[in-house]
């Protein structure tokens, strides 16, 4: 049959051959080729005038019953996925409703469903270099804190005029606190060089970092060993460094962990 196109050394398998003989017998229409090389037993159903967009595949699959081997037949394309709530594609072991499967399913998409698809596709396109995008900011953002920053402090009053009041404010924090906890780590390098465990102390609660990890605690579900040395520290001058447990800056407290 002159519609059925098959690349070089490539065959319709014996299990195939009658549906897809007889898709091509009802439809002189359509062109049904092989899918690629590696994959000769599934068959791409074009529409002779829109060779570029599949009316959908018939392939050939197999499951196990009762520890016999079935082979099946797979009637897929993009309205049956939608279509279906288990699964997204038909399987079936007997021919006629193959060929059931493909009349009923296999015709061009209509206005509603291509535009549906343009939809989805474009919606796609736009999460994932919305997505790309993000990924990048954030990484150059990580890159240039540094820089950033530097800048911030060097261009201070330039830097605080063209934030609102309540940015102004968020600046000024994490200005105090960054300069808190310099001081605090540049003092207890001289009782010990190991990684320090930080502690601020806010409005009653207690926010910890160890490396790159944060975690707020109420008073009572402070670990024990941060809350005993916490309150050492709580008894000492300011700026003190305590051996062998740390150092505090006002509300900032720098232990050994």
């Amino acid at each position: 049959m002159s519609n059925i196109e098959l690349k070089f050394a490539e065959k319709i398998t014996p299990f195939m051959e009658d549906v897809i003989k007889e898709v091509a017998r009802r439809h002189p229409d359509w062109i049904l080729s092989s899918l690629n090389h590696e994959e000769a037993r599934k068959f791409t159903v074009f529409h002779k005038n829109d060779t570029t967009t599949p009316l959908g595949y018939i392939n050939e699959d197999y499951k196990y019953v009762r520890g016999e081997r079935c082979r099946l037949f797979t009637i897929d394309n993009w309205r049956i996925t939608e279509m279906r709530q288990r699964g997204s594609n038909i399987q079936t072991s007997k021919p006629k409703e193959a060929l059931k499967a493909v009349e009923k399913y296999f015709f061009p998409l209509t206005s509603q469903e291509y535009t549906e698809q343009a939809f989805r596709h474009a919606h796609q396109l736009v999460y994932r270099e919305s997505t790309d995008t993000r990924g990048a900011l954030e990484s150059s953002i990580r890159k240039l804190h540094q820089p950033m920053m530097t800048f911030a402090h060097k261009h201070w009053d330039q830097f605080i005029s063209m934030l609102d009041e309540r940015d102004r404010n968020t600046a000024y924090d994490l200005l105090k606190q960054q300069q808190l906890s310099n001081e605090a780590k540049a003092l207890y390098s001289e009782v010990d060089s190991r990684k320090c465990l930080t502690v601020l102390l806010t409005n009653g609660k207690y926010t910890v970092q160890q490396g790159e990890v944060l975690q707020d605690y109420e008073s009572d579900t402070l670990p024990e060993h941060i809350k005993t040395k916490v309150g050492l520290l709580k008894l000492v001058e300011n700026k003190q460094v305590v051996a062998e447990v740390g150092v505090r800056v006002d509300n900032l407290y720098v232990i050994r962990p």
